[in-house]
């Protein structure tokens, strides 16, 4: 099984989320009691352009119609996720959400974080999709030439990652582990720096996720060259993953996009919210976006699975940071 994808033009997420935002009004009687008297904040803790901030938007725009309020969207980066989460969590519970990333999750066990997570409450996941290590064209010619380089110069050849302690780390921590491939992680809170310094040859590898790169996959800059998933991915099927190495299935953990409010959000909140995400995903503007930037086809959780998967995905990070010896 293979993830899919159908190739568009680069220019389509842009048309998406203006046709998001432009969709005709559906207002529906959502199954929660909620009654939204104010716009409901959306808050995005990375800058603007990057998949975070694609998603939330799009998401956003389709959920307004549905809670039948607007949904602004506020970018507040930095900390790896944290400065953003902590902005949700300062304003009125119920009158702000923030998307959470699996790299904001791992701060919290990495103690780095500025907030925990009982402080918040899972509205619905997103997305779910697979990661990469990706170079510039020309630089490498697949994994293995990648790996002999790092191999002959170790902690010389750089990546760039999202933050400290990341998920990001804990994959280079196990292909270390496995491969010898000791590379130097260079952290940026902003995407779009990330993006620049692997373009610009300020860093030699991007560890990122392919459908926040597309317009340069396409664009034949970005080569990715070991796939962080489980399984092949369409468009991608000679690219290696982790597992074809020999990795531990528990070190793939897939990058994820949910929204989050505080705990002390009504019930009916959360469930009002949730409906209207589930309604949103299901949008075929949503679905197209979807399938753009290689996101899973269950990517979807309401609030009660999100949750779980949360609590897990908390407990497995927490195993592989100290397997790893990071984190405090």
């Amino acid at each position: 099984m293979t993830h899919r994808r159908t190739l568009l033009p680069a220019v389509a997420t842009t048309v998406l989320l203006l046709a998001v935002a432009c969709a005709p009004a559906n207002t529906r009687t959502l199954s929660g009691d909620a009654s939204f008297q104010r716009p409901v904040d959306m808050v995005i803790p990375f800058g603007a352009g990057g998949g975070a901030d694609q998603v939330g938007r799009a998401a956003g725009s389709a959920m307004e119609d549905e809670i039948d309020q607007q949904i602004p969207v506020v970018n507040v980066p930095g900390a790896t996720g944290s400065s953003g989460m902590t902005n949700m969590l300062s304003s009125r519970p119920g009158e702000s959400m923030a998307v959470l990333i699996q790299d904001t999750l791992t701060t919290v066990p990495a103690g780095s974080a500025s907030f925990a997570t009982d402080e918040l409450r899972a509205v619905c996941r997103l997305q779910s999709m697979p990661s990469a290590l990706m170079v510039r064209r020309d630089t490498y010619e697949d994994w293995q030439d990648l790996a002999d380089a790092a191999q002959d110069e170790p902690g010389e050849l750089t990546v760039a990652t999202v933050g400290a302690n990341s998920v990001d780390d804990i994959v280079l921590a196990a292909l270390a582990e496995s491969e010898d491939t000791q590379f130097r992680p260079v952290p940026y809170s902003e995407p779009a720096e990330r993006y620049a310094a692997l373009l610009g040859g300020g860093v030699d590898i991007l560890y990122e996720q392919l459908g926040d790169v597309t317009q340069y996959l396409d664009s034949g800059d970005f080569v990715p060259l070991l796939m962080v998933s489980d399984e092949r991915v369409e468009g991608f099927e000679d690219v290696p993953t982790v597992g074809d190495l020999g990795l531990p299935p528990e070190v793939v953990l897939p990058q994820f996009r949910g929204l989050m409010v505080s705990a002390d959000a009504g019930d009916e909140v959360v469930a009002a919210l949730s409906e209207a995400c589930e309604a949103a995903v299901a949008t075929p503007e949503l679905e197209d976006f979807q399938e753009l930037v290689y996101a899973d086809a269950d990517s979807f959780q309401d609030a009660e699975a999100f949750q779980e998967f949360l609590d897990e995905q908390e407990a497995l990070i927490s195993e592989q940071l100290k397997q790893y010896g990071m984190g405090n």
